[in-house]
């Protein structure tokens, strides 16, 4: 994606490795602990919940069903990225 975004872009992309996921977990915890109960849909902490789980691989999007739709087109990392200079 790096790679991708670089080419897209003309700017030169590079990896920043901020933390693991034992990081982001302190940090959802931290986050749920201060932010004070309230009827927001999506509190800050969730999406930071989301983002740790995915990252675990636990969550299995398999087996994909793609023949399903083959009016879908599928668009690539850099044709994405090509649109947004």
């Amino acid at each position: 994606m790096r790679e991708a975004a670089t080419k897209a872009t003309g700017e030169e992309f590079s990896l920043l490795r901020v933390g693991g996921v034992g990081l982001l977990s302190a940090i959802i915890k931290v986050t749920k602990a201060l932010t004070p109960a309230n009827n927001e849909v999506f509190p800050a902490w969730e999406g930071m919940q989301y983002m740790r789980d995915m990252f675990t691989g636990l969550p299995k999007l398999e087996p994909l069903d793609n023949d399903r739709y083959p009016e879908i087109k599928w668009t690539s990392v850099a044709e994405v990225l090509a649109t947004r200079k």
